[in-house]
Order: C-alpha cells, then structure tokens, then sequence
C-alpha cells in the first residue's frame, strides 16, 4: 500500500509539472565549456532530483545549490521501486521529468541496460578526477562507463563493546570461533531488511563458496555459479541457535548499545550517526576485518530525457564539491567520494578500506542470495 501511494504520488506530481516539460532543447552538453553549462543551466532554472534516504542533507544542501546559482531544487524522496517505475514508464518520452538522482545498486543495471542515462557525463564534471576511481568505474559489480558520478562511499564492518570483546575476530575461522564461545552475541540483520545483513550474508558466501571474482561483471545469475551456496545455508542452519538474527540496520545498533550483543555487522555511515546523536555509546569501536567484508558507494546520474540537463549536471557538480562533501558527513556519515579531502575521526582509516573493504557482487546475485536466506534460513 505504502508503494503504490508513493507512485500515485510521483505520477501526480509528473502530471503537475508535465505542462512546463513538453520540449526538450536538442544541445549537445558533453562538448560544451563548463562555463557555458552554467549559463545553460541558470537559463533552465530548476533541477528536480530524487533520493530515497538522506533528506535533510539534500533538502540542505538544494537551499545552497539555489543561493549560489540563484536555481531552485525540487526534492522528491521516493523509494527505489517507485524511481524505477516511474523512470521506465517515462523511457519512451522525449522529455521526462526527472533531471538528476541518487542511484543505488539495484539501480544500475535497468538504467544502464535500458540506455536511460544521459552520458557520459563523469569527465565532463569538474574535479571528477578526484573522486574515488574505484566507484568511478564500477558499481556492485557492473562497469558505469561514465555514466554515473560517486557521491559517497559507505563501508560495512564489525562493530563492538570493547568491555565485552577484549580480541576482535579477524579471520573468518576466528569469528566462527567466537560466535560458538559467545552464544547470541554476534548480530546481523535479516537481509530482506538492511544491506549490512546482506554484506555478511556475501561475506559467508565469500568464504564457504570459492570467492567472489566468479560473479564479475555478470548482468543475470548464472545458476551454476550459485549450484555450491548450499553450503552457506546449511553453515547458517547449523550455527542459527548462537546467533542472533535483528530486524534492521538500526536495531542491531540499538541491541549492541543496549548491551543486549557485543558485536555486531553495521554500515560506518549508520554507526557515525549513532555516536553523534548518543543513541551509541561512545566507547564503541569499528573496524573491516581480515577476512573482508562489502563496501562501495552510491552516485549520480542524469536522465536522457531529463527536462533540464545542464541544471541537473551543475547541481552534481555542486555536491561533489570540497565543503558539499565535508558538510554531507557531518551530516548522514557518508564517507566522502573525494580522496583529495580528509575528515577529522574518521571511523574507518582510509588504508582499511582499501586493503580490506570487497566489492558488492552484481544485482542479480545480490536479489537471489536475500530471497535463499529467507527460505532456506528463515523459514526453517
């Protein structure tokens, strides 16, 4: 129900802003000079963005876009399925109305696949160069050929009391050693539910099934190569009686904080959050372990039919820049995507997340081990 009134209410607002949108300008943006784009985009006068997390940052940060260039952001927060239904419902329009958005992993492949993008854009954007080349180039496990642009990083680890764990497990081999001599007190979230469940129910995969390096780059499962993934389920099943298994993101932070767990999988951006707001005390500790465990980032795109593209091009560029990035830590955690910029306290070393930090595998993988969990884990 809450899906469908979200999608009633961007085929609404689509409607509303249809009468403005009718023609799109036939101007060849990639060739342009960035100061000509300005120009253009201050012509345009509007940037409709969506997200479907983070709002007081975008909302923020759309008031600073409109006091530099005088170009008003219209925010809409929408969850992926309604973004993606509502952009495949437009694909065949000239003019849509979306301009920019916040594009997660499930994302990627219909986008790319469907040619929805408008690109690419990333060597035209300013300060690109400096942003991290890893997301530059791939997201969850699929090539973005420029089309997208980082706007953050986000890390999954293992976050701890270090009243109650005095030596953190490192290796795969150690933390199945201490689950079993600490009973209910490791804690994941039930994938269906949060990435971070997701980040170790791959991380499981990752160690019992031969790697990660099979599902590269792949933009459909192949069954053969999750014919062995019997194994993480049946290790699942067989340890399910000492682990604890929460209902979200967030509630493996509020059992760890409760002293109810002592050590849990969370996301960096969730964890800095916490211990800004107090809802974690302040002893808490995180870390990547040895053994590894999944990180990336989400980017930016424009439409191919976005009503205004040099608007919505400059507005990426805003908020990748040197004080967007800072101030977009300080306020949802997101790791900043620029590695010319460093934050104070840092809750994960930069030298961690490179050595340590694995790449998501591709979408459809991602999809097919949360729906095996849940019936081989979950409904068992």
């Amino acid at each position: 129900m809450k899906k469908f009134l979200m999608i009633l209410l961007i085929i609404t607002f689509s409607l509303a802003f249809g009468s403005v949108c009718t023609e799109a300008k036939e101007v060849d943006y990639l060739s342009m000079s960035w100061d000509k784009i300005v120009e253009e985009a201050k012509a345009e006068g509007l940037v409709i963005f969506y997200s479907w997390w983070g709002d007081e940052f975008w909302i923020n940060a759309a008031k600073g876009f409109e006091q530099k260039y005088g170009i008003p952001v219209k925010v809409i927060m929408a969850d992926h399925a309604a973004k993606i239904t509502k952009v495949l419902a437009e694909k065949d329009k000239a003019v849509g109305t979306i301009d920019a958005m916040l594009i997660g992993g499930e994302e990627i492949n219909p986008l790319l696949a469907g040619e929805l993008l408008y690109g690419p854009i990333l060597g035209i954007i300013p300060d690109a160069d400096k942003l991290t080349p890893e997301l530059s180039k791939v997201q969850e496990g699929l090539p973005t050929k420029g089309y997208l642009v980082p706007v953050y990083r986000n890390q999954t680890g293992l976050l701890y009391d270090p009243q109650r764990v005095s030596d953190p497990p490192q290796t795969w081999d150690e933390l199945v050693r201490w689950i079993k001599a600490n009973p209910k007190q490791f804690a994941f979230c039930d994938p269906s539910k949060g990435g971070s469940g997701q980040a170790f129910i791959q991380t499981v995969i990752a160690n019992l099934c031969g790697g990660l390096d099979k599902y590269k780059g792949d933009t459909e499962l192949v069954e053969s190569k999750v014919a062995d993934w019997n194994l993480a389920w049946d290790w699942f099943n067989e340890n399910k009686k000492d682990i604890t298994i929460t209902v979200s993101n967030f509630s493996s932070i509020d059992r760890l904080n409760q002293g109810e767990v002592s050590l849990i999988v969370a996301w960096d951006d969730d964890t800095q959050v916490n211990l800004s707001k107090g809802t974690l005390f302040k002893r808490a500790k995180m870390y990547i372990p040895k053994m590894g465990l999944p990180g990336g980032g989400d980017t930016l795109g424009v439409m191919k039919n976005a009503p205004h593209k040099a608007a919505g091009l400059l507005f990426i560029a805003y908020l990748i820049e040197k004080d967007v990035q800072i101030y977009m830590n300080e306020t949802i955690g997101s790791y900043l995507a620029r590695t010319d910029v460093t934050v104070e306290n840092a809750l994960l070393p930069e030298q961690e997340r490179q050595e340590y930090g694995t790449s998501w595998v591709p979408a459809p993988y991602k999809d097919y081990f949360i729906k095996e969990f849940v019936n081989q884990v979950l409904m068992r």
